[in-house]
Protein backbone atom coordinates (compact mmCIF):
# COMPACT_ATOMS: atom_id res chain seq x y z
CA UNK A 1 0.00 0.00 0.00
CA UNK A 2 1.32 3.13 -1.27
CA UNK A 3 1.78 6.63 0.70
CA UNK A 4 -1.20 7.74 -1.13
CA UNK A 5 -3.73 4.86 -1.01
CA UNK A 6 -2.86 4.79 2.87
CA UNK A 7 -3.80 8.56 3.53
CA UNK A 8 -6.77 7.90 1.36
CA UNK A 9 -8.02 5.19 3.68
CA UNK A 10 -7.19 6.99 6.78
CA UNK A 11 -9.41 9.78 5.94
CA UNK A 12 -12.40 7.58 4.81
CA UNK A 13 -15.12 8.99 6.13
CA UNK A 14 -16.02 6.24 9.18
CA UNK A 15 -11.91 6.53 10.23
CA UNK A 16 -12.24 10.32 10.64
CA UNK A 17 -15.47 9.86 12.95
CA UNK A 18 -12.79 7.98 15.15
CA UNK A 19 -10.02 10.34 15.45
CA UNK A 20 -11.73 13.06 17.72
CA UNK A 21 -13.16 9.57 20.08
CA UNK A 22 -9.61 9.05 20.49
CA UNK A 23 -8.15 12.11 20.87
CA UNK A 24 -11.31 12.11 23.97
CA UNK A 25 -9.77 9.24 25.27
CA UNK A 26 -6.27 9.94 25.42
CA UNK A 27 -7.02 13.10 27.34
CA UNK A 28 -9.85 12.35 29.93
CA UNK A 29 -10.44 8.80 29.68
CA UNK A 30 -9.35 6.33 32.35
CA UNK A 31 -9.97 2.37 33.06
CA UNK A 32 -9.55 0.03 36.06
CA UNK A 33 -8.93 -3.56 36.72
CA UNK A 34 -12.82 -4.40 36.61
CA UNK A 35 -13.64 -2.48 32.94
CA UNK A 36 -10.60 -4.05 31.76
CA UNK A 37 -11.96 -7.78 33.10
CA UNK A 38 -15.49 -6.51 31.12
CA UNK A 39 -14.02 -4.79 28.01
CA UNK A 40 -10.94 -7.07 27.15
CA UNK A 41 -13.38 -9.68 25.94
CA UNK A 42 -14.90 -7.68 23.63
CA UNK A 43 -11.94 -6.57 22.14
CA UNK A 44 -10.20 -9.65 21.90
CA UNK A 45 -13.51 -11.07 20.24
CA UNK A 46 -13.54 -8.23 17.43
CA UNK A 47 -9.89 -8.82 16.60
CA UNK A 48 -10.25 -12.51 16.16
CA UNK A 49 -13.31 -11.76 13.95
CA UNK A 50 -11.48 -9.78 12.34
CA UNK A 51 -8.22 -11.83 11.66
CA UNK A 52 -10.61 -14.56 11.05
CA UNK A 53 -12.19 -12.64 8.34
CA UNK A 54 -9.16 -11.94 6.77
CA UNK A 55 -8.06 -15.23 6.21
CA UNK A 56 -10.58 -15.82 4.12
CA UNK A 57 -11.69 -12.69 2.16
CA UNK A 58 -10.57 -12.47 -1.90
CA UNK A 59 -11.97 -9.10 -1.95
CA UNK A 60 -13.75 -8.72 -4.90
CA UNK A 61 -12.13 -11.43 -7.26
CA UNK A 62 -14.54 -14.13 -6.22
CA UNK A 63 -17.48 -13.95 -4.06
CA UNK A 64 -16.33 -14.77 -0.44
CA UNK A 65 -18.56 -16.86 1.28
CA UNK A 66 -16.32 -19.18 3.75
CA UNK A 67 -14.85 -18.66 7.34
CA UNK A 68 -17.01 -16.26 8.98
CA UNK A 69 -18.36 -15.23 5.86
CA UNK A 70 -20.70 -18.25 6.03
CA UNK A 71 -22.64 -16.72 9.15
CA UNK A 72 -22.10 -13.11 8.83
CA UNK A 73 -21.90 -10.49 5.12
CA UNK A 74 -19.80 -8.32 6.51
CA UNK A 75 -17.49 -9.72 9.65
CA UNK A 76 -14.75 -7.01 9.21
CA UNK A 77 -17.43 -4.59 10.34
CA UNK A 78 -18.92 -6.74 12.95
CA UNK A 79 -15.09 -7.17 14.52
CA UNK A 80 -14.83 -2.96 14.27
CA UNK A 81 -18.21 -2.47 16.31
CA UNK A 82 -17.05 -5.28 18.52
CA UNK A 83 -13.84 -3.45 19.51
CA UNK A 84 -14.74 -0.03 19.63
CA UNK A 85 -18.10 -1.36 21.88
CA UNK A 86 -14.84 -3.08 24.08
CA UNK A 87 -12.61 -0.35 24.27
CA UNK A 88 -15.78 2.02 25.26
CA UNK A 89 -16.20 -0.45 28.71
CA UNK A 90 -13.12 -0.90 29.12
CA UNK A 91 -12.55 3.26 29.10
CA UNK A 92 -15.71 3.53 30.72
CA UNK A 93 -16.70 6.25 28.28
CA UNK A 94 -20.52 5.32 28.33
CA UNK A 95 -23.02 8.43 26.67
CA UNK A 96 -19.91 9.41 24.44
CA UNK A 97 -19.24 5.97 23.29
CA UNK A 98 -23.24 4.71 22.33
CA UNK A 99 -23.49 7.88 20.47
CA UNK A 100 -19.98 6.66 18.53
CA UNK A 101 -21.51 3.25 17.98
CA UNK A 102 -24.20 5.14 17.11
CA UNK A 103 -22.46 7.46 14.21
CA UNK A 104 -20.54 4.45 13.33
CA UNK A 105 -23.91 1.98 12.40
CA UNK A 106 -24.77 5.01 10.39
CA UNK A 107 -21.63 5.07 8.67
CA UNK A 108 -21.61 1.66 8.00
CA UNK A 109 -25.24 1.33 6.53
CA UNK A 110 -23.82 3.50 3.50
CA UNK A 111 -21.27 1.42 3.37
CA UNK A 112 -22.50 -1.84 2.75
CA UNK A 113 -25.12 -0.59 0.52
CA UNK A 114 -22.66 0.58 -1.94
CA UNK A 115 -20.16 -2.31 -1.71
CA UNK A 116 -23.66 -4.89 -1.98
CA UNK A 117 -24.79 -2.87 -4.77
CA UNK A 118 -21.42 -3.39 -6.42
CA UNK A 119 -21.29 -7.09 -5.43
CA UNK A 120 -24.73 -7.89 -6.65
CA UNK A 121 -23.49 -6.35 -10.11
CA UNK A 122 -20.39 -8.37 -10.29
CA UNK A 123 -22.03 -11.64 -8.71
CA UNK A 124 -25.22 -12.94 -10.06
CA UNK A 125 -25.14 -15.55 -6.82
CA UNK A 126 -24.93 -12.70 -4.58
CA UNK A 127 -28.71 -12.16 -4.11
CA UNK A 128 -29.33 -15.66 -2.94
CA UNK A 129 -26.19 -15.02 -0.19
CA UNK A 130 -27.39 -12.26 1.03
CA UNK A 131 -30.99 -13.25 1.65
CA UNK A 132 -30.19 -16.53 3.91
CA UNK A 133 -26.69 -14.59 5.58
CA UNK A 134 -27.63 -11.43 7.68
CA UNK A 135 -25.28 -8.25 6.94
CA UNK A 136 -23.98 -7.61 11.10
CA UNK A 137 -25.88 -10.14 13.02
CA UNK A 138 -24.26 -13.48 12.44
CA UNK A 139 -26.36 -16.71 11.82
CA UNK A 140 -26.36 -19.52 13.57
CA UNK A 141 -26.72 -21.91 10.22
CA UNK A 142 -24.12 -21.13 8.05
CA UNK A 143 -24.13 -20.51 4.10
CA UNK A 144 -23.18 -24.07 2.48
CA UNK A 145 -23.83 -22.96 -1.35
CA UNK A 146 -21.01 -21.32 -3.35
CA UNK A 147 -17.15 -22.26 -3.92
CA UNK A 148 -15.36 -22.63 -0.67
CA UNK A 149 -12.00 -22.57 0.67
CA UNK A 150 -9.64 -22.74 3.95
CA UNK A 151 -8.18 -20.01 6.07
CA UNK A 152 -4.91 -18.50 4.68
CA UNK A 153 -2.16 -17.61 6.22
CA UNK A 154 -0.58 -15.51 3.48
CA UNK A 155 -4.30 -13.91 3.02
CA UNK A 156 -3.84 -13.12 6.32
CA UNK A 157 -0.42 -11.07 6.59
CA UNK A 158 -1.17 -9.74 2.79
CA UNK A 159 -4.14 -8.11 4.67
CA UNK A 160 -1.66 -6.77 7.75
CA UNK A 161 -4.40 -7.20 10.14
CA UNK A 162 -1.44 -8.24 12.50
CA UNK A 163 -0.50 -4.80 13.11
CA UNK A 164 -3.76 -3.82 14.76
CA UNK A 165 -3.22 -6.85 16.81
CA UNK A 166 0.00 -4.84 17.75
CA UNK A 167 -1.35 -1.61 18.04
CA UNK A 168 -4.34 -2.97 20.60
CA UNK A 169 -2.05 -4.50 23.05
CA UNK A 170 -0.10 -1.30 22.91
CA UNK A 171 -2.95 0.67 23.52
CA UNK A 172 -4.39 -1.69 26.28
CA UNK A 173 -0.96 -1.23 28.23
CA UNK A 174 -0.83 2.08 27.41
CA UNK A 175 -4.46 2.86 29.19
CA UNK A 176 -4.29 0.34 31.80
CA UNK A 177 -0.50 2.11 33.09
CA UNK A 178 -2.20 5.38 32.98
CA UNK A 179 -5.11 4.38 34.94
CA UNK A 180 -2.13 3.00 37.83
CA UNK A 181 -0.31 6.22 37.86
CA UNK A 182 -2.59 8.43 37.20
CA UNK A 183 -5.37 8.25 39.18
CA UNK A 184 -4.50 5.21 41.43
CA UNK A 185 -1.52 6.71 42.21
CA UNK A 186 0.33 3.74 42.56
CA UNK A 187 4.47 3.97 42.36
CA UNK A 188 6.15 1.78 39.82
CA UNK A 189 7.58 -2.12 39.93
CA UNK A 190 8.42 -4.86 38.05
CA UNK A 191 4.94 -5.64 36.91
CA UNK A 192 4.43 -2.10 35.70
CA UNK A 193 8.30 -2.37 34.12
CA UNK A 194 7.58 -5.68 32.49
CA UNK A 195 4.39 -4.54 30.61
CA UNK A 196 6.36 -1.37 29.59
CA UNK A 197 9.16 -3.36 27.74
CA UNK A 198 6.26 -5.50 26.49
CA UNK A 199 4.46 -2.01 24.96
CA UNK A 200 7.92 -0.65 23.64
CA UNK A 201 8.73 -4.23 22.18
CA UNK A 202 5.76 -4.24 20.33
CA UNK A 203 6.30 -0.59 19.28
CA UNK A 204 9.68 -1.14 18.08
CA UNK A 205 9.01 -4.49 16.54
CA UNK A 206 5.88 -2.42 13.96
CA UNK A 207 8.26 0.22 13.16
CA UNK A 208 11.27 -2.14 12.30
CA UNK A 209 9.08 -4.74 10.09
CA UNK A 210 7.90 -1.00 7.98
CA UNK A 211 11.89 -0.04 7.81
CA UNK A 212 12.34 -3.42 6.65
CA UNK A 213 9.36 -3.60 4.03
CA UNK A 214 10.71 -0.11 3.05
CA UNK A 215 14.53 -1.15 2.35
CA UNK A 216 13.01 -4.34 0.67
CA UNK A 217 11.35 -2.03 -1.50
CA UNK A 218 13.69 0.29 -2.52
CA UNK A 219 16.38 -2.58 -3.44
CA UNK A 220 13.41 -3.99 -5.61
Amino acid sequence: MDIKERLKRWFKLRFAVLYPFAVFMIIFANCDDRSLRYGIWLIAAGELIRMWANGYAIKTEKLTTSGPYAFVRHPLYLGTMLLVAGFIIFLKVYYIGAALLAVMAIVYAGTIKEEEALLGGKFKEYAAYKKKVPALFPTPFPYREGEKWGFSSERFFRSQEYKPVLWIAVVVIAFYLKGKFMVENEPLDAGKLWLMAVAFFLVMADISGEIIKWHNKRKR
